[in-house]
């Protein structure tokens, strides 16, 4: 077992994302805690600020590309967006019926979209805070969100089989038969904007090219359940977190390049950071967990 960096207590519940700002300088992280934390990656992962985002879990979040806004979204059915990193609240959207699972912002950042599970995909403009779409396609909870091409197309996952790609602005979609099974977890888009890759819960791992939407390729880590992905930022390294390991994969010839055992039960979510010095994993157990990449791979 490869010892981790830096193991932080750092939720008083399951921790359920986690994500570097774009510059690298802070790892942000939420939790069914209904917080939201500020980290400094200089500062050895000093705790900053500690938000009460939510009235109920806050279950994802996303950072813009200019780093000045940051939206959460919880179980209390609330989309919240914030100033950044000063984590001042800015406005309280109310759209969702349900538990809001996910968001992302486009690449230019002039739009953000939400999904939830309600089964809907909603899509934003960042500036007005407009609710430009409300996407139905889904039946079941939708929990995984993807630009593609910019801004003008949106993939959507969650239970059940198929992604759905929206075309925006139009928002006419498009059924992707997987042959995944139960549900489909998203990985993003790789950085030269050619694959989007998906996970299935019977434990294999697509990837999609987004100009025929044919798979380009599929491997099988050896894990199955809820699955989470991070593709590292040169596209040529993928993490899987499960519910018990995290694995980095290699994108170019699909082999494993590291196995890291965690003995709590629960893997929610991983990250690399934007320069590829760390990768991180958020648990159930209430922890970050943080390894230096030259040391496992």
């Amino acid at each position: 077992m490869t010892e981790e960096h830096l193991s932080l207590q750092a939720h008083t519940s399951h921790v359920t994302a986690v994500r570097f700002s774009p510059d690298g300088k802070y790892l942000v992280s939420a939790g069914m805690d209904n917080a939201l934390k500020l980290w400094s990656v200089d500062d050895e992962f000093e705790l900053v600020l500690t938000l009460d985002a939510h009235e109920k879990s806050v279950n994802d979040f996303a950072i813009s590309p200019d780093q000045s806004t940051i939206v959460t979204v919880g179980t209390d059915k609330l989309v919240r967006l914030w100033t950044f990193p000063g984590l001042e609240h800015i406005e309280t959207l109310q759209a969702h019926k349900n538990t809001v699972a996910a968001v992302r912002f486009s690449a230019d950042g002039k739009l953000f979209a939400t999904a939830g599970y309600d089964t809907t995909v909603r899509v934003w403009d960042r500036q007005s805070l407009e609710c430009l779409h409300t996407l139905k396609g889904h039946k079941r909870n939708v929990t995984s969100l993807a630009w593609v091409k910019g801004s003008s197309m949106l993939a959507s996952a969650g239970l059940g089989d198929d992604i759905v790609l929206w075309k925006l602005p139009g928002g006419e979609a498009t059924e992707l038969v997987t042959g995944h099974k139960a549900s489909v977890t998203l990985g993003g888009v790789t950085p030269d904007g050619q694959r989007l890759i998906s996970a299935g819960y019977e434990g294999q791992i697509k990837l999609w090219s987004t100009q025929t939407w044919e798979a380009r390729g599929a491997f099988e880590p050896g894990v199955a359940g809820h699955l989470c992905l991070a593709i590292g930022p040169h596209g040529t390294m993928l993490a899987i977190g499960s519910e018990r390991s995290v694995g980095v994969w290699s994108l170019e010839t699909f082999e494993a390049l590291t196995e890291l055992t965690i003995k709590p039960k629960g893997v929610y979510a991983v990250a690399f950071s934007p320069d590829t010095e760390w990768l991180v994993a958020a648990s159930a157990d209430k922890r970050i967990r943080i390894w230096a990449v030259d040391s496992i791979i």
